[in-house]
């Protein structure tokens, strides 16, 4: 019962995550950057790939010396960094949180319905 929950709020995580990846790859591979071959941003798939790599932590520390080069390419990564890592995990604790509230709620339920039956039966 509690996992199903959780599963279907992390399924809404991904998804969002996901929608927003697209979102800021489109962004950061069509920005006059002046990328060289291999930096990461120089079309959607590999833009999308370091996006990825950035919001499960993955992306080395290297490749976030080279944004300094490139404001608007540091500015866009900032803004998905900021709204995915901290805005997206929060939400995400939220959504967990209260799928877990309203389980608790629902076992609570089948609890004093199972203690109402009971004492209906002895009745």
């Amino acid at each position: 019962l509690v996992c199903g929950k959780v599963l279907v709020e992390v399924g809404l995580f991904l998804f969002g995550l996901a929608f927003f990846v697209c979102a800021f790859s489109c962004a950061t591979s069509s920005l006059e950057h002046g990328s060289h071959e291999g930096d990461g941003y120089e079309n959607i798939a590999n833009s999308g790939l370091s996006l990825f790599k950035m919001a499960f932590s993955m992306y080395s520390g290297q490749n976030y010396d080279g944004l300094d080069e490139h404001p608007a390419l540091l500015f866009s990564v900032l803004a998905y960094i900021v709204t995915c890592i901290e805005f997206l995990s929060n939400l995400l604790i939220a959504q967990i949180t209260c799928a877990y509230q309203e389980c608790h709620r629902d076992m609570l339920g089948y609890a004093r319905l199972s203690r109402g039956k009971i004492v209906a039966e002895t009745m």
